[in-house]
This record gives structure tokens, C-alpha cells and sequence, in this order.
């Protein structure tokens, strides 16, 4: 009776029976994993090998400031693949095509650091891809300040060596000149270590004959330009001090003034004591030219007058609303405290623009002063003959003095190159494509836990079947 109601449950497999069934199918299951891992490896570095055999290199900008060169010219990546660059890296690697170079080399913003910020970046994505828009907004502008940032701190420099026909110690060697190329040619000829300033500093010749009346307004203009450029070299600190053969800006200004009084101004005067074709002509657009001097100095004092009187008008209104308000409410204050930010602004424009018109105005009276002085000196008709002698001692002198500003002229650029630092510093060795990556590795993890369940459930499967 009793045994009747027991229920019988001989169709099913004990924990024990399955392990030992599993146990006997321990070979399927190590062996089928290995396989599914071993023919994605195999996938993985056949698609390697098809790839571009590419390297990269990071390098950190040091000569650089607000993305611009020292000379504020704007900077691009671009810039280290300009064709000047290009040629030579195709010269020094025997690269028939040079415009291959600017196929298979990328240059784009980025450091090793900006790498690690946009893993960082797309890890916290992930984790909030749940998030509402304005927690992702929140997000992106968080880390694209701190991408920008670190990014533009260097440069990530891509070569395809495989596809220049290169072997990888050449392209490594070639990713290294990229930038030390782009270094020497931008900085020798492009001249982007030099400021504006410097560079600007006027050309003159030392063959300057002056002994005609071409001759002395050509030798006044190379003088006034040499005038020009000692200013410029006295105002800059750097310069000041700077000495070729014992000669400095100040020297130099001195021997002009110099040359002036004792040869220039005989001579200048002797040239246009004959009021021929050419002298007229000169003497009328000096004439003009004061002419046209004193309208603006005109137009500038009306200006000028116009502004001072809207001033005092301002300063008055002022007065009077500070009186009237003395005795009114508080809630009248916040209106009038606008009124008077927006008089105090007009006032700041006024007075800025005022200021402008007076060192205008301060401009042209100098030069008035100096064309006068010039017609002063043309109209001075001294009847004094002047020798050869004199002549030639003034010629000898001029070219004295043009060949001491070459000198300095030369000597300013060499020495504000010296004190510019370089463009560049490497931050990061050379470094290929690895053949495994750290989502390959995932990947071969995916295979080796597919094959095993595979590989469990085969042997469970055929365990059920041979169960009696």
C-alpha cells in the first residue's frame, strides 16, 4: 500500500549524474571555446593586416600662444603639412609624389591626455545614457571645455607608412622630421619668430648718390626711413642696448643728426636753388599737401570743440538731476541708477574719443612742422658752390650710415629668433597600431564564453538522450 503512493521520479538526472556526464564531455567542452576563441583571433589579425599600417605621435605646442605664432600669425594643424614642408619631407624620404604626403599624414589637434578625457568622456555617457537631456547637455559641456583645453595643447600626428611605401622604422623617422621640418621652415621662412614690429622695420639701400636733386630727395627719404626704424629699435626694450661694431639705435641716431646739420642740409638746400622742372613740382605738392594738413587740423578742432561742449552739457544735466532727485523715494533710485550708467558710458566714449582726436591732432601739427621745415630749407638759397670733395665725404657718410642700420636691422632679427623658444617639444614615443586592441580582447572574452555554453549544453543535451 505504502509503496504504491511513493512517486517515482527515476526520469530525471541527479546533480551527481550530470557532473560526471559533463566530466565525460570535458574534452567538447575545453575544445569548443578554444576553437570559437581561435577563429576570432584569426579574424581579428586578418583584419589588422588588411588595414593601413599606420603610427602615431603626440607633440606639445610651447611656442604658441592663444593658438598663434610669436609673430601673431594664426596657427593651424594644417600648417605642418604646407607645401614648402611637404617638398622637403618628400626630398629627404625620396618620396617621388610628394602630395602622397598630404594624403597619408594626418595632423589634427590632441594629446594623450585629451585621449584619456574623451574615454572618460564616453564612459560617463554610458552610464547616464538614461539620463534626461538636460543632464546629457550638462555633460557635454562639461567635458568639451576640458577636450578643447587639452587637445589644443599639442598635436597627434598620423602617418600611413604602408601606404608611402615606407617600412615602419622610415615612417617612424619621418613622423620625428614632420614637425622639426615645419619648425625650420616656418621659422626661416616665414620669419614667425620675428614680431610684426620687427619685421616691419624699413629696407634701405648704401648706394644713394646725392650730389642731384633725385639724388637728395631719394637720400631724405632714406633717411627719414632710417629715422623710423631707430625709433622702433629704441622702443623696444629688447633692442635698445643691441650693438654692432659699437654703434646702438642711439649712436646711430646721433651721427644722423650729425650728418644732417654739417652735409644733408647744404645739400639739400643746394638742389632745388634752381627752380627747375622738377623742383617746381616738388614745392607744389609740399604746398598741397599742407593744404590739405591744415583742413583736417580744422575739421579736428570743430571736433574737438563739439566734444568738449557735449561734455560740459552731460556734466551740467548731471548736476541738475542729482539735485532734483535729493528728495525723492527709494523706488526712484534703481531708474536713475541706470540713467547714470548710461551717461557714465557715453561719458567713457567721449572722453576716449576725445582723446583719439588729440593725439591726431598732435600728428599732423609734427607733420606740418616737418614740411615746413623741408620748404624752409629748399627755399634757402644760399649761393654757396659745394666742392667734390664735399660731396663725396657726404655720399661716404650717408653710406656709413645706411650700412650701421643694415647691420642693426640684421642683428634685431637675429637676436629676436634667439630669444623666441622653439614651436615644439615631444611628449610621447612613436607608436604603432597594436595587433589587439582592448575591444579585441573583448571581443576573444565573448568567443571563449559563447563556446563554452555551447559546449555545456551539447553535453547536457546528449547527456538526456542516454539517459535509460
Amino acid at each position: 500500500m505504502l509503496k504504491d503512493s511513493r512517486v517515482s521520479y527515476d526520469d530525471e538526472i541527479s546533480i551527481s549524474e550530470l557532473l560526471l556526464k559533463l566530466w565525460r564531455k570535458r574534452g567538447l567542452i575545453v575544445l569548443m571555446p578554444l576553437l570559437l576563441a581561435g577563429l576570432t583571433v584569426t579574424a581579428l589579425l586578418a583584419t589588422k593586416v588588411t588595414s593601413p599600417e599606420r603610427l602615431s605621435y603626440y607633440i606639445e605646442l610651447t611656442g604658441l600662444k592663444d593658438n598663434a605664432y610669436p609673430n601673431g600669425t594664426a596657427f593651424s594643424p594644417q600648417d605642418l603639412l604646407n607645401p614648402q614642408v611637404v617638398a622637403e619631407l618628400a626630398n629627404a624620404f625620396a618620396i617621388k609624389d610628394s602630395e602622397a604626403i598630404g594624403k597619408r599624414v594626418q595632423v589634427e589637434f590632441g594629446t594623450p591626455l585629451s585621449d584619456g578625457i574623451l574615454t572618460e568622456y564616453r564612459a560617463v555617457l554610458r552610464a547616464n545614457s538614461k539620463g534626461s537631456a538636460e543632464d546629457i547637455a550638462l555633460i557635454n559641456e562639461r567635458y568639451q571645455t576640458r577636450l578643447e583645453a587639452a587637445a589644443r595643447r599639442g598635436l597627434r600626428i598620423v602617418v600611413n607608412y604602408s601606404g608611402l611605401g615606407l617600412t615602419k622604422a622610415q615612417g617612424t623617422e619621418l613622423a620625428y622630421a614632420l614637425p622639426r621640418v615645419w619648425n625650420e621652415v616656418f621659422s626661416t621662412r616665414f620669419r614667425i619668430f620675428i614680431d610684426s614690429g620687427i619685421a616691419s622695420l624699413p629696407t634701405v639701400r648704401n648706394d644713394v648718390d646725392i650730389t642731384s636733386t633725385v639724388g637728395a630727395l631719394e637720400g631724405e627719404l632714406q633717411l627719414r626711413a632710417i629715422q623710423e626704424g631707430i625709433v622702433m629699435l629704441k622702443d623696444d626694450a629688447r633692442f635698445r642696448a643691441l650693438q654692432v661694431e659699437g654703434v646702438s639705435p642711439a649712436d646711430l641716431e646721433k651721427m644722423i643728426n650729425d650728418f644732417e646739420r654739417i652735409y644733408f642740409d647744404p645739400i639739400y638746400s643746394g638742389s632745388f636753388k634752381d627752380n627747375d622742372g622738377l623742383s617746381a613740382i616738388y614745392r607744389r605738392d609740399l604746398e598741397l599737401e599742407l593744404i590739405e594738413i591744415d583742413a583736417s587740423l580744422i575739421e579736428l578742432d570743430n571736433r574737438i570743440g563739439s566734444i568738449t561742449e557735449l561734455q560740459l552739457t552731460a556734466t551740467k544735466s548731471e548736476a541738475n538731476s542729482s539735485n532734483l532727485n535729493s528728495g525723492t523715494s527709494q523706488i526712484q533710485i534703481e531708474g536713475d541708477a541706470l540713467n547714470q550708467l548710461v551717461d557714465l558710458s557715453r561719458t567713457a566714449s567721449l572722453a576716449e574719443y576725445l582723446q583719439g582726436s588729440f593725439d591726431e591732432r598732435f600728428e599732423l601739427i609734427k607733420k606740418r612742422a616737418t614740411i615746413t621745415t623741408r620748404l624752409a630749407k629748399m627755399n634757402n638759397k644760399t649761393g654757396v658752390t659745394l666742392t667734390t670733395e664735399f660731396y663725396e665725404q657726404a655720399i661716404n657718410g650717408l653710406r656709413a650710415i645706411s650700412d650701421h642700420y643694415i647691420a642693426l636691422r640684421e642683428e634685431s632679427h637675429v637676436a629676436a629668433k634667439k630669444q623666441a623658444p622653439t614651436l615644439y617639444a615631444a611628449t610621447s614615443v612613436v607608436a604603432g597600431e597594436k595587433r589587439l586592441e582592448r575591444d579585441d580582447f573583448l571581443l576573444i572574452a565573448l568567443a571563449l564564453a559563447f563556446g563554452g555554453m555551447i559546449a555545456v549544453f551539447t553535453a547536457i543535451l546528449g547527456s538526456r538522450g542516454t539517459v535509460n
